[in-house]
């Protein structure tokens, strides 16, 4: 799953199978930046995909849209989505155990959905003190 996440509330999120790759992650930044108006400001981890060639091609010619901000390496909470993810992880095993591919993924997109349609609880990621400086001043 790849996912983005808005000090206002807002999560968008992708699940795809296979190894994550830069097509996956170009693709779900094309269809963040056509979901919006507004300039998109990104915080991204420090994997090797954010950093591939063509990902910085796109983001070279996507700039007036996006600006992408890298993170240093191992340093996980100084990154919303992380804390995200914990979320989906505990809920997922509090829901139990799955072996089968599809039914963890039926599980995973049925909690992402309930995280989305809660507005405070995404804005609630941005509540631990190493990624205050990612929270809206409004």
């Amino acid at each position: 799953m790849i996912s983005a996440i808005t000090n206002k509330g807002k999560l968008r999120y992708h699940f795809y199978r296979g190894k994550f790759n830069q097509n996956i992650y170009i693709g779900f930044l094309t269809r963040l930046v056509k979901g919006t108006d507004m300039k998109i400001f990104a915080i991204v981890d420090n994997c090797s995909t954010h950093r591939g060639l063509l990902a910085a091609d796109w983001k070279e010619k996507k700039s007036d849209f996006i600006t992408i901000f890298n993170l240093p390496s191992y340093a996980p909470e100084l990154n919303p989505v992380e804390y995200l993810n914990n979320n989906l992880k505990r809920v997922l095993v509090y829901r139990g155990y799955s072996v089968n591919e599809d039914e963890v993924e039926k599980k995973a997109m049925s909690i992402m959905r309930s995280i989305q349609s809660t507005k405070n609880r995404v804005e609630s990621f941005f509540g631990n003190d190493y990624v205050k400086y990612a929270k809206s001043d409004e």
